[in-house]
């Protein structure tokens, strides 16, 4: 919590010297009219250990092109762009020549199994009765399993473009053809590209929408080379940019560096619904880690215009009756609005978090030899 002193008083020069730990006085009435503001230390359970830009993306596997699976005229597109379709839904209709004659294939190799199987089985009743040679009952039975087999190969073909097994065991039933050829979504998805046109002649495997599961997204982070310690499979992330907070963890950690930024890629998956993420959009990312993962001790927030740097030292103004307390403090880590820091610091100290530098230049006045 944050609060402000409101005491209006001159401001007094102080005059004596000061060490790091000892009093920095300053009366109620100097803190309010340097308008100083005071904030209490919180516990941390967890540290940002990198801050980051990071771009939402994809998984491979949830993106997919559907694509025409034979040549064709594209007669009819079922859904527009932006669409959510489920897995199984007609996208859109092909009119093909290829597809026909598949069909027409897969029916004559019907019969011709229906045939040779009946052979076969007439066949294997003679040889029973001792009428014809097992010679003729081999070649009879050669010839079922060819034909078997050539039925089985027509069927799968007929799946690989695009018929269903139901649709298939219909076709064989009624033995009637399809006039046209259906193109299905592969899975539950939003429609994000039309790559075709209705009237279109399209080759075999032309693509005609970009699909895609927004289910689970992943973020892309470039964390520089020096930060990369910092990181490691497992660690939260903190995502900003949707409708809502959302939470993700690291799942990969790169292993080459781009040439051009001198960062590595650290991959993170969302562990809930994206709320309102693009595929594309920027976002802000950090990377945090368990505050017990501080070998130094407790961690602390402090904001972070409460934390002075002089002489590569790290010092915070602990108010106290007198004044002001210099103390230092160890930083963690920080981000754009906090400073993760331990030392001699606890939950029942007034920080001061404006009108710090003021403050510092007192205490640097003081310091200088003959103040």
């Amino acid at each position: 919590m944050i609060y402000k002193v409101t005491l209006t008083i001159a401001v007094v020069l102080l005059t004596s010297q000061l060490s790091i730990g000892e009093e920095l006085a300053v009366t109620p009435g100097e803190v309010g009219n340097l308008g100083i503001e005071f904030a209490t230390p919180k516990p941390a359970s967890e540290v940002t250990a990198i801050e980051a830009t990071a771009i939402v993306v994809i998984p491979p596997m949830a993106d997919a092109v559907v694509s025409t699976p034979q040549a064709g005229l594209l007669a009819r597109l079922n859904v527009a762009v932006g669409e959510e379709i489920s897995e199984g839904e007609v996208m859109a209709e092909l009119q093909s020549p290829e597809f026909l004659g598949l069909q027409r294939e897969f029916l004559d190799a019907l019969n011709a199994n229906l045939l040779a199987q009946n052979e076969f089985d007439r066949d294997q009743q003679l040889f029973d009765e001792g009428i014809i040679s097992e010679r003729r009952l081999q070649e009879t039975t050669t010839r079922s399993r060819i034909a078997a087999t050539s039925f089985n190969e027509h069927r799968h073909l007929l799946q690989i473009a695009g018929l269903s097994g139901q649709e298939v065991d219909s076709l064989e039933s009624e033995q009637e053809l399809l006039e046209v050829l259906e193109i299905r979504a592969p899975f539950d998805g939003v429609v994000l590209e039309r790559m075709a046109t209705a009237g279109q002649r399209l080759d075999a495997m032309s693509p005609v929408y970009r699909l895609a599961d927004l289910s689970t997204l992943w973020l892309e982070i470039n964390v520089p080379q020096e930060k990369l310690a910092a990181v490691r499979p497992g660690m939260k992330v903190a995502v900003e940019g949707g409708t809502v907070p959302l939470p993700a963890v690291v799942t990969t950690v790169g292993r080459s560096i781009n040439p051009a930024t001198q960062a590595i890629m650290v991959r993170a998956t969302l562990t809930e619904d994206g709320h309102g993420l693009k595929p594309g959009q920027f976002v802000s990312a950090r990377i945090v880690s368990d505050s017990a993962d501080s070998s130094t001790g407790p961690v602390w927030i402090v904001p972070a215009p409460g934390v002075t740097r002089v002489n590569e030292n790290n010092y915070v103004f602990v108010r106290v009756p007198g004044g002001f307390e210099v103390t230092e403090v160890h930083i963690v880590s920080a981000d754009s609005s906090n400073v993760y820091l331990n030392g001699d610091v606890s939950a029942d100290m007034e920080i001061a978090v404006s009108g710090v530098s003021t403050l510092k230049a007192l205490w640097s006045a003081q310091r200088e030899p003959g103040s």
